[in-house]
């Protein structure tokens, strides 16, 4: 934890910053909201992307923060194009994006805009692949993990662009799919929400950094995170995005559990599987910390429905053993420390008051209980 606030967190910001000043050079107006906006509202999918550096050598923490916050950018701005114009040949189309983010076998493709309206964004798209690409040459076990990220990242194409493609009315392309790709223990719509989650991507990334990756180790890592913590993750994302997917008309799969208590059952089963897979892997703590983070991230989100939150909260405490808690209690604090800053416009060197310091002291209890929790595993 303290490595991550202290050296990765102050990089991430670096990492945005360079974005947003190439999202802000797009010609095209409606691609350049598109692109601020999701810098914008997006910033803590990038925090937890960076948030894989806690598992690589410390001279490699730098360039995986690079290569995962500029994959997470281009995810979120895929994401954005492609709700707004949800056709299947736009969706693959611009979906290529992320398999030649992460593919140095093949080139990048050079008309990913051929099935969108708006087109000219200065090179945008091709500039973020380019930079995870070139992040990628220099991890020294790329060639080893190359062949489980293509797979991986194919998946989430395919899984994304369907999704997108797909009305709530007429979701059966998306079920066959998901049917002919099930995973043994998961519904459609949960294989599904495996598919598009993103984490297994950043976990090979990090696997790339580590001069003891074997093709074993590699697949080990795969097999980890891919179905249980990947549907995890997407499923609670599910439920942070609820109120913005209700709005839109998106999908929600989170949707398809007809109580809060049901979900709260699915999601303790599925967190479950999820615990002992990583527990497996070297660095085992580590591992751990990286999905009670991404667990107290998303249910942390204002945008939680409250029911379907409270009841995954319950759960998942109770599955995890309170590892989830100091998460919830530090990224809650957090987000209203934010709150306070964006609606009376202060800096943060000027929250001084005793309401910060307090703050301040119950993210430091929080990162403690955090640390006591994994250490009685």
């Amino acid at each position: 934890m303290l490595t991550y606030w202290l050296t990765i967190f102050p990089s991430v910001g670096r990492e945005l910053s360079r974005w947003r000043r190439a999202a802000d050079a797009i010609p095209d107006p409606t691609l350049r909201h598109h692109a601020i906006g999701k810098l914008d509202a997006e910033h803590l999918t990038a925090e937890g992307a960076a948030a894989f550096a806690i598992l690589v050598p410390r001279q490699h923490r730098d360039r995986l923060v690079r290569a995962c916050v500029a994959f997470e950018v281009m995810y979120d701005y895929l994401d954005a194009l492609t709700e707004e114009h949800p056709t299947l040949a736009n969706n693959r189309s611009l979906h290529r994006a992320l398999r030649a983010a992460v593919d140095l076998r093949s080139a990048v493709p050079l008309d990913l805009y051929a099935h969108h309206p708006q087109r000219d964004d200065g090179g945008y798209l091709t500039q973020i692949a380019g930079a995870c690409r070139d992040e990628l040459a220099q991890m020294p076990r790329e060639a080893t993990v190359s062949a489980a990220l293509v797979v991986a990242t194919e998946r989430a194409a395919e899984a994304q662009s369907l999704n997108h493609a797909t009305s709530r009315s007429s979701p059966q392309p998306l079920i066959a799919w998901a049917v002919e790709h099930r995973q043994d223990g998961l519904e459609w719509w949960e294989t599904a929400a495996a598919a598009g989650a993103p984490m297994v991507i950043f976990a090979l990334i990090a696997a790339a950094c580590e001069d003891a990756t074997s093709p074993a180790s590699a697949r080990a890592v795969e097999h980890a995170y891919f179905p249980w913590v990947s549907a995890l993750e997407w499923l609670l994302e599910g439920i942070a995005d609820e109120a913005d997917d209700d709005a839109s008309g998106t999908r929600s799969y989170v949707s398809h559990y007809r109580t809060p208590d049901d979900l709260g059952r699915r999601l303790s089963a599925i967190s479950e599987r999820a615990i002992t897979g990583v527990s497996q892997l070297p660095r085992r703590e580590r591992h751990l910390l990286l999905v009670a983070g991404m667990i107290g991230m998303l249910l942390s989100d204002d945008g939680a429905q409250h029911a379907r939150r409270d009841a995954a909260a319950v759960a998942l405490n109770a599955s995890l053993g309170g590892l989830v808690s100091p998460f919830l209690v530090m990224l809650r604090v957090r987000r209203s420390a934010k709150g306070v800053r964006r609606r009376v416009g202060l800096r943060v060197s000027a929250l001084t008051s005793r309401r910060w310091r307090v703050a301040t002291g119950r993210r430091r209890r929080a990162r403690r209980r955090c640390w006591h929790a994994i250490s009685r595993r």
